[in-house]
């Protein structure tokens, strides 16, 4: 049988606690019931040495599984009502000590000895860090400079910290036991709000609270962290907040928004700030090719009577509550600012054309057509726009912004709510090229879109070799548009990347159903814009449309213009040679207009140079028009490329073409832009 190992000494002999006197001896049921409800250790040992029973304190003091160390030998003398100290050695060899004392009970009809074992020393020890720990949490508490408050899962405060009572001014006694005190009129955004959110399981974490208020009333900005806590069993069991006072930092970030050119209110640049910036774009504008830059002021129409109506309070929430919903409706290349009382500007940088200035004012309308909600009262608000457009009505900043807000003045003397340019003729013509646009967008809807075609002739053979495809548009009420006004407008919009989608998928048809006519094969040559081509998935439409038309991919040609193949040679090789891969033949349009070198000839995959009309048509004019185009003939030979001619108008420019080794040509003289029947009646 096992024997405990146990060692004693008889040095001490200090009172032991007692069990109650329950008149000398103890029956079985005492020994277990005072087992299970004291924290010592309690064995019964028969005479033999034998023990009866351990509670669980034993077990944990001996390190024994629960119900081993019945059947053991206690391995100890025992001398009835006497005490003193043992000493455990415990199977991981640590050392343990416990007083000790006997008492006789009966156990089961026979005598036995009930041992309390008091392991006072190792509890004191076992405690001693969480006491700390207490202490110390306490302490963390009562000092920390961060506000902490717990509450229930109810919502009632259940801790306040000094720090809360000074940051707040509601004194622990006012809090406890109750809930959260009011510190904003919207209770959403106070800490009751912010509370409710939490135990919702939303994170909160360093959110700032700007208008809260404490218990005299006075403005405090907070900001919040909040932390679930769970009780024994897992559940939750309320919240702890942490709260840091930010109304100083606030303060002086708002002080540093002023000096750098913030407007305090909305956070927006002030004035000052969007002269800068508008004296920033212009000199990047002086470097290049000059754009269109459009300038753009707003008013708020009626606003000294709105501000007496709602409050100065209300007029500056509204103005930030416009600022807001103004920058969300502008891009990010756009800048917002405000330069008055009620009066604010926008740079457009990112236009095309001054009718982009009409179609932003538009946007800016409707987007201030839904009504303010302010303290539960719905503001409607209309705002007046001028519009100043760079070059046309200056070219300094201080020139456009003032014209701009002339252009605004004139659109609040018209009633207000709709948009003004500074000069007459731009706003005529914008508004013309933006109903152009509107009518643009759903011209492919209404199939008023068709191609003609350009035929395309070789020189040596004097055959028929392809045809270009050409967009047009016959509008329903101005008859056929010139593509020189649409194609412009399309590029500024963007239309023109869907419009160059339906061209490829149209002309691919075409060329099929020349092919089922019987019709001899022709290449078709279809022009890319810069737009259309970087694109995305610009390679897997001419993909879609090869394989919904079956026409074999080298009789697709795709022009690009030599503008986009230059200013982009390091990023349009890996999409040049993708679209290599499908097996369609590439054409540099335009060529001879791009004014840079020729090195990226050599690592893009080209086919054919088109050269371009502007010099055809000089050919007789100077000598060194003529010198140009042979060059390119010369060049083209050389790298193993064709070249087509454009433009070609008189026999004397024919034959000079002819004469240079020019491959194929295209022009009034021979054809002019045909109808797909007409095309089919020159093949036949």
């Amino acid at each position: 049988m096992e024997k405990l190992t146990v060692g004693c000494r008889l040095d001490d002999r200090s009172s032991f606690p007692a069990v109650a006197d329950t008149g000398g001896r103890y029956d079985a049921e005492d020994c277990v019931r005072h087992g299970e409800r004291v924290d010592d250790g309690v064995v019964v040992v028969a005479g033999d040495g034998c023990i009866l029973y351990a509670n669980g304190a034993a077990e944990d003091l001996f390190l024994a599984e629960s119900g081993s160390l019945s059947g053991r030998l206690f391995g100890h003398p025992l001398v009835a009502g006497d005490s003193t100290e043992i000493e455990i050695v415990r199977p991981d060899r640590r050392k343990a000590t416990a007083k000790m004392r006997a008492i006789p009970v009966e156990w089961e009809g026979r005598a036995a000895q009930l041992v309390l074992l008091h392991a006072s020393g190792e509890r004191r020890r076992a405690r001693e860090p969480q006491r700390r720990s207490g202490e110390l949490l306490h302490a963390l508490v009562a000092y920390s400079p961060l506000a902490i408050v717990a509450t229930d899962p109810s919502g009632r405060v259940s801790l306040w910290n000094r720090a809360a009572a000074d940051m707040l001014g509601w004194s622990e006694l006012e809090t406890i036991g109750n809930g959260l005190p009011a510190t904003a009129d919207d209770p959403e955004e106070s800490l009751v709000g912010v509370w409710a959110q939490a135990m919702h399981g939303e994170e909160v974490r360093g959110r700032e609270l700007p208008e809260q208020r404490r218990r005299d009333g006075q403005a405090i900005a907070l900001q919040v962290w909040a932390a679930q806590m769970n009780d024994a069993a897992g559940l939750p069991g309320g919240l702890v907040l942490m709260l840091g006072d930010v109304t100083q930092r606030r303060r002086v970030e708002a002080h540093l928004r002023r000096l750098v050119g913030h407007d305090a209110l909305t956070g927006l640049p002030n004035r000052r700030q969007f002269r800068k910036q508008v004296e920033r774009t212009l000199n990047k504008l002086s470097r290049r090719d000059a754009q269109p830059l459009l300038v753009l002021q707003l008013g708020v129409d009626r606003f000294k009577n709105i501000n007496k109506s709602i409050g100065h309070g209300g007029g500056d929430r509204l103005l930030q509550a416009l600022a807001r919903r103004l920058a969300g409706a502008l891009d990010e290349t756009d800048l917002v600012a405000r330069t008055g009382g009620d009066e604010f500007a926008v740079l457009l940088r990112d236009t095309h054309h001054p009718h982009d200035g009409v179609r932003v004012a538009n946007k800016l309308l409707q987007h201030l057509a839904t009504p303010f909600e302010l303290d539960g009262q719905e503001i409607f608000v209309t705002v007046s726009i001028g519009i100043a457009v760079y070059p046309h009505d200056g070219r300094k900043a201080a020139d456009l912004i003032h014209a701009a807000d002339d252009a605004m003045d004139r659109a609040k003397q018209q009633g207000g709510n709709g948009c003004q340019f500074f000069t007459p003729d731009i706003d005529s013509d914008a508004r013309e090229q933006l109903a152009l646009e509107n009518g643009l967008r759903h011209a492919l809807e209404r199939n008023e879109l068709f191609l003609d075609y350009q035929p395309q002739y070789d020189l040596k053979s004097g055959r028929l070799a392809g045809v270009e495809a050409l967009v047009r548009w016959r509008h329903p009420e101005q008859g056929i548009v010139s593509p020189g006004s649409f194609i412009p407008v399309a590029e500024g919009s963007g239309l023109i990347v869907p419009i160059g989608a339906w061209v490829l998928h149209e002309a691919c048809r075409q060329l099929r159903a020349w092919d089922a006519a019987g019709l001899p094969p022709l290449r078709m040559a279809v022009n890319v814009s810069a737009r259309q081509f970087f694109a995305d998935g610009f390679k897997a439409e001419v993909k879609q449309a090869l394989r919904a038309s079956g026409v074999a991919p080298a009789r697709l040609e795709l022009e690009l213009t030599e503008s986009l193949l230059v200013r982009n040679a390091a990023g349009v090789i890996d999409l040049l040679h993708g679209l290599k891969a499908l097996g369609v033949r590439l054409s540099i349009d335009d060529f001879g207009t791009g004014y840079s070198g020729l090195s990226y000839l050599v690592d893009l995959p080209i086919d054919t140079l088109k050269i371009d009309q502007s010099f055809v048509r000089r050919l007789a004019e100077n000598q060194r028009y003529r010198a140009i185009v042979a060059a390119i003939g010369e060049l083209a030979q050389g790298l193993d490329l064709k070249v087509i001619a454009e433009g070609v108008e008189t026999a004397s420019q024919l034959e000079y073409l002819r004469s240079v080794r020019c491959d194929e040509v295209q022009g009034f003289l021979l054809a002019r832009p045909l109808a797909p029947d007409e095309v089919a009646r020159l093949l036949r």
